[in-house]
């Protein structure tokens, strides 16, 4: 046998991205993985105003409060163990007093509407079509912060509720920003303590869902993350080692098959000079006050005087900052 894995071939999109787009993204940890790899390589870009969220529920408010930010009072939180929490937030949003927790959250709401309304590219990841019903709020929470679960109740999301839910949102940002193209993919994190079973009911809810999306929207385009990791890839060597989540290795994979897949040939060579770049500051030098290192200091500010010239829209003051630090006079 010629052939050892089902290689997926990429998806000719009618579009190329680069440099000159804005990008919002909103969704489960997978979409923190490539807003940080965005954000890096010096993309405009902005990730997760409420925080990680996983549901269709959960991300379509985080589209809606992008879109048109709310002004959250102490009346929206509540405290429990010590800290100030916000069903429609992450627990990073938590907080010893209410005070710090509406600043965080006034904070993140003030960027990613700025963000939204310049972004052209939407970029959505569904974790999970597993919800948890506030039983004296009657809602749909994003995060159950740890209390009891006698306050929940816990079900599955059907399609016709996910693609309103979802379409909802969509069309009401169409409607401002009817330039945005929406890339939605099915995060292939396995949310293994809903059980197997459960969890592929879960994901088939979510990919049928997107498909229904993409038919509704001609702005909406399917990313095959999903299918990357469980059929592509398809190996246990690519998971942490919880086995739900993906593995370095395995999240390069699918960002590499993201480049392929929408950026243009110059923007990634442009990325190649900048992931040059990120490899460099993230070097830790067992003996940083040798000739070498130092003569590796230097030459990276060279290279920087080089990418400024060469892309003078770019900020580079935090990289500079870096080596700066590490310089001696010798």
């Amino acid at each position: 046998m010629e052939h050892f894995r089902s290689v997926l071939p990429p998806p000719v999109y009618p579009f190329q991205l680069s440099y000159a787009d804005h990008f919002l993204g909103i969704g489960s940890c997978f979409v923190e993985q490539m807003g940080q790899r965005l954000a890096a390589r010096k993309f405009s870009s902005f990730y997760n105003p409420l925080g990680i969220v996983f549901n269709p529920s959960a991300v379509a408010l985080s589209l809606t409060r992008s879109r048109l930010p709310k002004a959250y009072q102490v009346a929206d939180l509540f405290e429990y163990q010590g800290l100030w929490h916000s069903f429609d937030h992450h627990g990073s949003f938590s907080a010893p007093s209410s005070d710090q927790a509406l600043t965080g959250i006034e904070s993140a709401q003030r960027a990613a509407h700025a963000q939204f309304q310049k972004a052209n590219v939407l970029i959505l990841t569904l974790g999970t079509a597993n919800v948890w019903d506030h039983l004296a709020e009657k809602r749909i929470v994003s995060n159950c912060h740890k209390l009891p679960g006698h306050n929940f109740q816990r079900r599955r999301m059907d399609l016709v509720e996910t693609v309103e839910a979802l379409g909802t949102a969509l069309e009401a940002c169409f409607e401002v920003r009817p330039e945005l193209k929406v890339i939605i993919t099915v995060s292939p994190v396995r949310y293994l303590r809903e059980g197997i079973v459960e969890n592929a009911r879960s994901k088939a809810t979510l990919l049928l869902a997107t498909e229904q999306l993409c038919r509704s929207f001609a702005q909406v385009y399917y990313f095959p993350a999903y299918e990357l990791l469980m059929d592509d890839l398809r190996d246990y060597r690519f998971y942490a080692e919880d086995l739900a989540h993906p593995n370095a290795q395995a999240t390069d994979y699918i960002w590499d098959y993201f480049q392929n897949a929408f950026f243009d040939a110059a923007t990634q060579i442009q990325i190649q000079e900048l992931e040059k770049l990120h490899r460099a500051v993230q070097h830790r030098p067992l003996h940083p006050d040798t000739v070498t290192h130092q003569t590796f200091l230097h030459q990276q500010l060279e290279y920087i005087t080089r990418l400024e010239s060469k892309y003078p829209t770019l900020d580079f003051s935090s990289e500079k900052s870096i080596f700066h630090q590490q310089l001696i006079c010798l």
